[in-house]
């Protein structure tokens, strides 16, 4: 479609209107700079108005993208009752819900992007919510200015209305995004936790409705290289993480909050490194420091200068937290954070003393990673310089490397995000990029619905009585601590005929021994009931695709799982692809770098462990700055 100067001046949602009115398409985009409708195969081409005019285009004239696109959006009057479709966007509509007594809706956006590194499309998918104006707590020039819907229930179509009652907001803590679609149609999977279910379920959707016009398959990736990891790698990496912060004094923990209460609580807890309670009085330059503070509104309130600020400014190893973080959090999650903090400060303490001091890394590399948020801001590199396991930081601007004689490949799209790895130690500098394209891989959907549905039958269905005593009879001569578990549970309830998931719990009955993944192994291959979230029977293939580090050599991809044998089987876990793309054995080095395990708190990193810490010292430098 053309349009006239006059319309070209009008809003996007007036110009969609527009053309929505006059043609009633099956779907309508805006891409590649033009508008774009589909219409059914009977239907007449739209007669020219003064201000739009309409060129017919053939399939064989269009890029699959545009395509896929325009069919995506036709979904919404095509299968109208799973899907619904405004003007230039389409949903999984995923029910009503109430917030304060208010009616909102639930939503899975649903769009196609391409990718240059993968030459192929993928499924973009974002949980919205379309809620009442009315419980928006948003400025009234901001709720004037957003973009007004309305729904029409019978036909499933959304609507922009100047004059509707919803925006797209999602009220209180976000909550209301966390819902996505099984394909199995049983029950919603967590957005928040995957988006598998929304993914397969618009697969097979397309296909359905499609069929014999077109057919999407996913990609599949497999593994060439392969390394998995488990506690004891965990468990090395941070005894040496509190091995560098004893070594540098421990840490001093000292109070700058209006109350007490935190700073009193950590000291109930156990530490894994040595810690001093101190007076801020004693506070001194070189021994590291976790300050508890309040926020900046909080001092403001009370009539103080911002405190934060003041513990900075030294040269000693500073990591800092609310008192408001440290109470709302019982013993485990402390637990938690205390690992975080005394991980950031081995990570400042290797910023400050300028060499790796965790993870050994003694190569002439050089870490680049980019700065540039909008496309009209001013590109900054940000460089890490490591020789001898030593390194230093520099930033520059666009110009700094070709000053150098170094070509660095160039981003594709700007949704990108790209990092370098380069290998200095050779004549001829070799050069690797990290590229992200916001792309997951997702696991097998046929095994995910499986196993889900196995879970939903054990929840329903025990493990017999009959069972138990058979194995406690097979197993008579066993000194596994089962075995008097397994007693007391049958004793304490006499006439109960099935035990499930709560009652082994409640028993201390786990999935780690032989004798237990015996107990609960055979009772599956016997009756297919899934009782333990640990269970690998039968499985082993769907987890080992989920966990540890991966590469595909075919598209030069890699991505990090969960550790070995760390997955639950209630979320349908993606896991975020990068593509590689340099020589082979920089490529390898890359994924060997991400065998960390403190970047990502006990998981393996995403991108290789010199990256963290070249973000450390960019922050600190920012910091020193201001």
């Amino acid at each position: 479609m053309s349009f006239s100067s006059d319309i070209k001046q009008l809003t996007y949602g007036k110009r969609l209107a527009k053309i929505d009115k006059h043609t009633s398409p099956l779907g309508l985009i805006s891409h590649g700079g033009r508008h774009w409708i589909l219409l059914s195969k009977d239907s007449q081409a739209p007669a020219k108005l003064p201000d739009i005019g309409f060129v017919k285009s053939s399939f064989l004239d269009c890029d699959d993208l545009l395509i896929t696109r325009l069919l995506t959006r036709a979904l919404g009057k095509l299968a109208g009752e799973q899907v619904f479709s405004g003007l230039g966007e389409t949903y999984f509509y995923l029910g009503a819900d109430t917030y304060r007594k208010e009616t909102i809706h639930k939503c899975v956006s649903i769009d196609l992007k391409e990718s240059v590194r993968f030459n192929s499309m993928f499924v973009d998918l974002k949980g919205t919510v379309f809620c009442p104006t009315e419980i928006v707590f948003k400025s009234p020039a901001y709720i004037e200015q957003a973009t007004k819907y309305s729904f029409d229930m019978m036909t499933g179509m959304l609507n922009r209305d100047k004059k509707g009652s919803l925006i797209i907001h999602s009220p209180g803590k976000g909550k209301f995004t966390s819902n996505a679609v099984d394909i199995s149609g049983q029950k919603p999977i967590s957005l928040r936790k995957s988006r598998t279910g929304a993914l397969h379920h618009y697969i097979e959707l397309i296909n359905k409705v499609f069929d014999g016009a077109l057919e999407i398959k996913l990609k599949q990736v497999n593994a060439d290289w392969r390394q998995q990891y488990g506690n004891a790698e965990i468990k090395s990496v941070y005894n040496k993480i509190y091995d560098v912060v004893n070594e540098a004094g421990g840490i001093n923990i000292v109070n700058a909050s209006l109350s007490t209460e935190g700073f009193e609580a950590l000291k109930n807890e156990a530490w894994p490194v040595d810690v001093t309670f101190i007076s801020p009085d004693e506070v001194d330059d070189n021994t590291p420091l976790l300050v508890v503070l309040d926020s900046k509104n909080e001092y403001e309130n009370a009539g103080l200068e911002d405190r934060k600020q003041s513990f900075y400014n030294r040269s000693s190893a500073t990591q800092s937290v609310y008192t408001s973080t440290i109470t709302s959090k019982d013993s485990k999650g402390l637990k938690v954070l205390i690992d975080t903090w005394v991980k950031e400060i081995a990570i400042k303490l290797e910023c400050k003393k300028q060499q790796f001091l965790i993870q050994e890394f003694n190569d002439n590399y050089w870490f680049v990673s980019v700065e540039q948020r909008y496309q009209k801001d001013p590109l900054i590199y940000h460089i890490m310089k490591c020789q001898d396991g030593k390194f230093t930081y520099e930033s520059g601007d666009e110009y700094y490397f070709d000053d150098l004689g170094i070509e660095l490949p160039e981003k594709q799209r700007f949704f990108e995000n790209i990092s370098y790895v380069i290998d200095m130690s050779k004549a001829d500098v070799q050069v690797c990029s990290i590229i992200h394209e916001g792309i997951a891989a997702v696991p097998d959907g046929k095994v995910l619905f499986d196993i889900l549905s196995r879970l939903d039958k054990s929840s329903i269905e025990g493990m017999t009585r009959k069972h138990i005593d058979s194995f406690l009879t097979n197993n008579h001569d066993s000194d596994d601590p089962i075995k008097p578990r397994l007693v007391s549970m049958l004793e304490q309830f006499p006439n109960k005929k099935e035990f499930y998931k709560e009652d082994f719990k409640k028993a201390e009955i786990k999935y780690r021994s032989n004798a237990e993944k015996q107990l609960f192994d055979e009772y599956f291959e016997e009756t297919g009931v899934l009782l333990n979230y640990s269970l690998k029977g039968g499985h082993n293939e769907y987890l080992e695709s989920q966990t540890g580090h991966f590469y595909d050599a075919e598209h030069s991809a890699y991505f990090v799982g969960m550790p070995k044998g760390g997955f639950k089987f209630s979320r349908g876990q993606f896991n975020h692809i990068r593509f590689l793309d340099g020589p082979d054995y920089l490529k390898q080095k890359c994924v060997e770098l991400t065998a960390t395990y403190y970047v990502r708190n006990k998981s393996a990193t995403v991108l290789p462990f010199p990256f963290k810490t070249l973000s450390e010292c960019a922050e600190l430098k920012k910091n020193y700055k201001n």
